[in-house]
């Protein structure tokens, strides 16, 4: 391009320029030195003459470089316009489209393209104000047309402003669309939630034991926390509703129908969630207490067991290591005395509640009683034992003490 050719030239000037440079300053230290055997005159007249076409050659150069820019500028221009021209036709074809769906899969997909084409017009405030600044440049030089620039600037601007105005209603009309559509489907899933739900708090299975009971109990506690965090989505389904009902007379029948349903199906959840929890309580309750029945009558028996034994010790040393052996037993028993007498207040307020499980409570409390009064008899007994012995062995030990003073006198 001349552009190009005339940079090439341009760089061809730059790379001469000390070459002139040093002829100059040859001739201008031949005159210094008066070498010129007499013809400094016509030497200077020749330095003088180089510098002038220099300077008329470097003037011509820029001027014709100004002129090249001058040209591509007004080239890249009108270039941007009719690119400008071309994408305003494009968008104002696809904003004309009265197409907003008719469920929420088709809405979101318009609402997807419909975001890339927000943005892209979006994108194009800078590309308009650029051409703004170009043309007012054009007009204030004077350069081209002035009132064909002018006219193109103002309908350029105007089409703009429309785009803009159009894309933002069929945002505001596709954003109505995906509500109702959104709402509609949210309700849906909302009935399939609940309805999946119903079927795990209408169950009978209260376990069988504590640690089913305790399993059941904490499968509840998830559902009862999923209850309450799942509780706010509910209310905003149920908000959108009545804002749509408020905002439109679209459906408005049908809208309020299905929230009825909703709000009586969610009402419905949590009641069956409630009477399941307060009945995996009471299961877990008396299998806690039975629990606890269990753990000190398989202390008892242990005890019972070892108490039992024949072994009340052959040397004093023996005996006062049972003795104390049989002292912290005892501290041992206190504590199960207390507690079991805890376990069986614990029955009597089962009891008093109205537990389905009086009699067995009732039973397993006496024979705790029982058990636990048969192990402290027998605990006196060793105890009383394991006193005799140890004061026969002292008696024992005294006398052998005595023998062997006389045996030595």
């Amino acid at each position: 391009s001349k552009h190009q050719k005339h940079q090439a030239f341009e760089a061809e000037l730059a790379a001469n320029s000390d070459r002139i440079q040093h002829v100059v300053n040859m001739g201008r230290n031949l005159i210094d030195k008066q070498q010129c055997s007499g013809t400094e005159t016509a030497v200077q007249d020749r330095i003088e003459n180089l510098a002038k076409e220099w300077e008329s050659l470097t003037n011509k150069s820029s001027d014709k470089s100004e002129k090249l820019k001058e040209a591509n500028r007004q080239r890249m221009y009108t270039a941007a316009v009719k690119d400008l021209e071309f994408w305003l036709g494009e968008v104002e074809h696809m904003l004309e489209t009265e197409e907003y769906g008719k469920d929420l899969a088709t809405v979101q997909n318009l609402v997807k393209k419909h975001q890339l084409l927000d943005a892209d017009v979006k994108a194009h405030e800078d590309r308009v104000r650029d051409l703004n600044s170009q043309a007012d440049s054009f007009i204030d030089s004077g350069v081209l047309d002035t009132d064909a620039i002018r006219e193109k600037k103002q309908s350029i601007n105007e089409r703009y402003e429309r785009v803009q105005n159009l894309t933002s209603h069929r945002k505001q009309r596709l954003d109505e669309a995906n509500t109702l559509h959104q709402f509609l489907r949210d309700i849906d899933d909302e009935e399939a939630w609940i309805k999946e739900k119903k079927l795990l708090v209408s169950s009978d299975d209260y376990g069988r034991d504590l640690t089913g009971v305790q399993n059941l109990r904490k499968k509840h506690k998830r559902l009862e926390a999923e209850l309450n965090s799942h509780e706010p989505t509910i209310q905003s389904v149920q908000d959108t509703g009545e804002q749509l009902m408020a905002d439109s007379n679209l459906m408005t029948e049908d809208i309020q129908q299905r929230l009825q349903q909703l709000a009586q199906n969610w009402d419905s959840l949590k009641s069956l969630a409630s009477t399941r929890g307060q009945k995996l309580d009471e299961s877990l309750a008396y299998q806690q207490f039975a629990a606890n029945v269990e753990e000190e009558e398989s202390w008892i028996t242990e005890k019972q067991h070892l108490l039992s034994g024949d072994d009340i010790g052959e040397t004093l040393a023996a005996v006062q290591g049972l003795l104390k052996k049989h002292d912290a037993f005892e501290t041992d028993f206190q504590v199960h005395n207390d507690r079991c007498k805890e376990v069986q207040k614990e029955g009597d307020k089962l009891i008093s509640e109205g537990n389905h499980n009086s009699d067995q409570i009732r039973q397993r409390c006496t024979g705790l009683d029982d058990q636990l009064q048969s192990l402290k008899h027998s605990a006196n007994r060793r105890k009383a034992r394991l006193i005799d012995n140890s004061a026969f062995l002292q008696f024992l030990w005294k006398t052998d003490v005595v023998e062997s003073w006389i045996a030595d006198k």
